[in-house]
């Protein structure tokens, strides 16, 4: 009797070795190595981007000639855009190019030109000087007057005698003069008040998304308003806006956040941002965490790199990076929970698997970074696993 149960308890365990050797020599196909490698903790949502800009509405009704185009870096001062009033006429711009260039075609070199420069010079400072007199109500006008139509009679007299080429030239000179103040009268430069980037690009939320609004922002509200940013025309109108000078050192992105993603983020956290249709990675740090509305939050990430499309974007898609993880990398499929603890499967030399603890440090949804157990016999690099650990549970 006492036989016959040792037989029985042998060929049980015979049986139950040939199912586990079948068993993992039928799924030799589905192992694999692990590996070093790295995971960052992340999430994706939706954000806003905020400037520090500086808006310019126009000075009169009229139509925009841009002198510097869009996205183009400015020093403080520089002429960005002429204005014309409404009824200006486009054709003089047209005949002052045709009359500056006859007049450089014109051959100078011929008697008495020189002389008339002179005489020309001595008039114009003689005018300024008069004009300085006046304002001051000094003495000495009417004898500046006098030296002025002095030094006139004598250019007339050198271009009623000289060479007819000079008077032709006068004559353009006068043309241009007209036409130069023509233009100057109707016509209003607007010089950039600060260095910075030029942008027509305009979506009416300027009120909104601002560095002096930004700790304010609700997230429904922002949802529900217009993004449709769009490029102004060059038809103007009298105190509206008609460009922006963005300052490009200064920008951040206000992130909506669920609860659980603004758990992930402290106040001073460096983070790194992904946009949407941008391949570079950017930098930033959280500089603030506010509740919204309801149950969504506002995060402020001050950026640290350029983006280049920041100017004239306000809506963004991103990927929001926490932190890198590195250490030993595995696929979900194979960690399984063997009397309450996560582990995997290690097949060594097509042997019957071995169930190694692990401890999980961070997960993507397809792989995890992990750490061994057991520090001495533990899970190691390049050990070879079952990524269905689930058929090796103990039933």
């Amino acid at each position: 009797m006492k036989k016959a149960v040792k037989i029985a308890i042998i060929l049980l365990i015979v049986i139950y070795i040939g199912k586990m050797g079948i068993r993992t020599f039928a799924n030799k196909d589905k192992v694999t190595l692990v590996t070093y490698g790295n995971i960052a903790q992340q999430f994706e949502t939706q954000a806003y981007i905020i400037r520090n800009e500086m808006i310019i509405n126009s000075p009169l009704d009229g139509k925009v000639k841009r002198l510097i185009a869009n996205g183009v870096r400015v020093a403080k001062g520089t002429p960005i855009a002429q204005i014309y009033s409404a009824d200006f006429d486009e054709k003089k711009i047209q005949e002052l190019e045709e009359v500056t260039k006859k007049l450089k075609s014109e051959d100078t070199n011929v008697p008495f030109y020189s002389d008339i420069q002179k005489l020309d010079e001595m008039i114009k400072r003689e005018q300024d000087n008069y004009q300085k007199v006046v304002a001051q109500n000094g003495p000495d006008a009417e004898k500046i007057k006098k030296r002025i139509a002095s030094l006139q009679a004598k250019k007339e007299e050198i271009l009623s005698k000289g060479p007819s080429v000079l008077q032709k030239i006068e004559s353009l000179k006068e043309q241009k003069e007209f036409l130069e103040n023509y233009i100057g009268n109707n016509t209003i430069t607007i010089d950039s008040p600060e260095g910075g980037i030029v942008s027509y690009y305009f979506n009416g939320n300027e009120e909104i998304l601002n560095e002096k609004n930004m700790f304010n922002l609700r997230p429904k509200e922002l949802e529900n308003l217009d993004w449709q940013t769009k490029e102004l025309d060059l038809e103007v109108k009298k105190d509206l806006p008609f460009v922006k000078i963005v300052d490009n050192f200064t920008w951040y992105l206000a992130l909506v956040l669920k609860e659980e993603e603004q758990e992930f983020l402290k106040e001073n956290d460096e983070v790194k941002i992904l946009i949407e249709d941008y391949s570079c990675q950017l930098r930033g740090k959280v500089i603030k965490l506010y509740r919204g509305d309801d149950k969504l939050y506002i995060g402020l990430i001050e950026m640290r790199d350029c983006y280049p499309d920041f100017y004239k974007k306000d809506k963004v898609k991103v990927t929001v990076k926490l932190r890198e993880y590195r250490g030993l990398k595995v696929p979900l499929s194979a960690i399984v929970k063997e009397e309450g603890k996560e582990g995997v499967f290690v097949i060594k030399n097509n042997k019957y698997p071995i169930f190694k603890e692990i401890i999980i440090r961070v997960s993507d949804g397809k792989y995890a970074i992990v750490e061994s157990g057991d520090k001495i016999s533990g899970l190691r690099l390049y050990d070879e696993i079952a990524t269905n650990g689930e058929k090796y549970i103990k039933k």
